[in-house]
């Protein structure tokens, strides 16, 4: 097994749980966000119409061997990198509430 630093860049602890274990990554302190602008650009049928504009909200940390970043799935597709992993198979409590993940996944930009 190949040892791995992960940096978890989400507002919350994320959990992994398998068969063997339950592993938490607390938050780094460090948060990347996406941030959006806002357009009015119309109606449609008397609906009010906007344009949003994503874009990555802060630095994005460096590539390091051996280290791989935990975030949300939109900074994930708007970053493009193969060291942002996302929480993946998610596991949800009797009242569907997400209490964790069973794997991360690499998120390939479109």
């Amino acid at each position: 097994m190949r040892v791995v630093n992960l940096v978890n860049l989400t507002p919350h602890p994320v959990v992994v749980v398998s068969d063997r274990e339950v592993r938490r990554f607390e938050p780094s302190g460090q948060v990347l966000r996406l941030a959006e602008t806002v357009e009015n650009v119309g109606e449609l049928d008397g609906i009010p119409l906007v344009r949003k504009t994503l874009r990555l909200d802060g630095e994005l940390p460096p590539r390091q061997e051996g280290v791989y970043y935990v975030v949300s799935l939109a900074v994930a597709q708007m970053a493009g990198r193969p060291d942002f992993l996302v929480p993946d198979d998610l596991v949800r409590d009797e009242e569907g509430r997400v209490i964790g993940c069973r794997r991360f996944a690499i998120i390939n930009p479109s």
